[in-house]
């Protein structure tokens, strides 16, 4: 392991920090850019590519435990059937060992800009410009969909998080005010 200077650049992936050279497929070695899709498994890079090739080569190994091993997004169309939780809903799933994860996407700035561009225009965007949007930054239309999902989400926590302070000064302004009544009072 090197050392990284503190004016070098760096990639980040979760907790681990690489060099821009380091920060490649350990499988191919291809070097893996913002905006490139990956998966940190077991402390090691894997280009997407990579990734589904070892999942596929997973499954055929392993042909009994290949439908346990399908995440969502591979199978579109299949239903929960009565009695069963929706498979993609809650936070069980992301704990299930045998399922894999999804390969992180990473926004380039140009990609974020038009998503913070067409958010301050609606937060909710039909169907439409969420198509468009995604065909004009070369993602999927539910990489899309997720992002104004977790925005509208952090919007509100923010929102939250701003009230509770605003409450939180204006107690303190009341119990200052009754402080100083209470000390006239007395006098």
């Amino acid at each position: 392991m090197e050392k990284i200077a503190p004016t070098e650049f760096v990639m980040r992936a979760l907790e681990c920090v690489y060099h821009l050279s380091c920060f490649c497929c350990c499988v191919c070695e291809r070097q893996l850019r913002k905006g490139d899709e990956f998966v940190l498994k077991e402390g090691q890079l894997l280009c997407k590519s990579d990734y589904e090739k070892e999942k596929d080569l997973l499954s055929s190994v392993s042909p009994d435990d290949s439908d346990s091993v399908k995440s969502d997004d591979e199978d579109g169309d299949v239903k929960p059937t009565k009695g069963q939780a929706n498979p993609g809903k809650g936070g069980d799933d992301a704990k299930d060992p045998r399922r894999p994860k999804r390969p992180r996407t990473i926004l380039t700035t140009q990609q974020r800009r038009a998503f913070k561009a067409s958010f301050e225009v609606s937060s909710k965007p039909c169907r439409k410009v969420r198509e468009t949007l995604a065909a004009e930054t070369g993602l999927s239309v539910r990489v899309v969909q997720v992002w104004f999902q977790n925005q509208r989400a952090k919007m509100k926590k923010l929102a939250r998080r701003h009230q509770q302070q605003q409450e939180q000064q204006n107690s303190q302004r009341l119990g200052q005010g009754e402080a100083t009544v209470g000390m006239w009072m007395q006098q």
